[in-house]
């Protein structure tokens, strides 16, 4: 009962951060198109397990073994657990989603660009901590405080190619710069975080040194969380100067 009602605070908690953003945007041209990335986001966990059980059965006959099993560093192993089941795979997912919304919706800046893939990230959350948190109480609570993650994930996904577009529209140099760290960031980080707490092997094995890395590591990306989603707030006007 308390997994769900922790999962009841996160999506409320995600509501309000998106629509705050979404008021933000100061020529008003989202309204109710901004509910279209969130509603891809509620499919994205689906399409995420479903390319994943194929990718793990690809690399499984390239191998000739399990996934990542064969792995006998521990760090090695975690990273490779947690870029293919989440770094890599839900971004990957994410970003075809977020796309999609941006050729419906059409964004006109760099700040409702991001916004759409800040929405894929919103609607991801809302199912992914009822899979995964609901029926637990003591991990959803654990994940509660980095109930924007995938937001964040989303926001520098977003901004970066959004500002690809802004500047190859401007004719501009960096755009491609733009690009890289638009696709790699959410990436890295997503994969770092998952393999130090969720995907972390060290943890089976009760290795003390491993829990403190998942603690360090998950409070580590909690506060840059906040920082992030403050850093976005105070940017939101150039960002919304910066038309297509």
């Amino acid at each position: 009962m308390i997994g769900y009602i922790s999962c009841f605070i996160a999506f409320i908690l995600c509501a309000v951060v998106y629509i705050k953003m979404v008021r933000r945007e100061v020529s008003g041209t989202l309204g109710l198109k901004s509910i279209i990335p969130v509603v891809l986001g509620l499919i994205a966990p689906f399409l995420t397990l479903f390319f994943y059980i194929g990718l793990k059965i690809v690399l499984g006959k390239v191998s000739g073994e399990p996934l990542v099993i064969s792995v006998p560093n521990l760090v090695l192993k975690s990273l490779l657990k947690a870029f293919i089941g989440a770094g890599f795979t839900e971004e990957f997912i994410k970003l075809l989603l977020a796309l999609l919304s941006v050729a419906v919706i059409r964004p006109r800046n760099v700040y409702a660009y991001a916004l759409t893939f800040i929405g894929v990230g919103f609607g991801f959350t809302a199912l992914e901590e009822v899979v995964y948190g609901g029926g637990n109480d003591l991990l959803s609570l654990a994940r509660l405080p980095g109930f924007a993650l995938h937001m964040v994930f989303g926001m520098i996904m977003g901004v970066h190619l959004g500002l690809a577009k802004f500047e190859k529209r401007q004719g501009n140099g960096g755009s491609g710069m733009h690009v890289l760290a638009g696709l790699l960031l959410p990436v890295l980080w997503h994969t770092v975080y998952d393999a130090a707490t969720v995907d972390n092997a060290g943890l089976e094995s009760e290795n003390d040194l491993a829990l403190i890395l998942a603690l360090v590591i998950d409070i580590a990306a909690i506060v840059l969380q906040f920082i992030m989603l403050s850093r976005f707030k105070k940017k939101s006007f150039d960002y919304c100067r910066m038309e297509f």
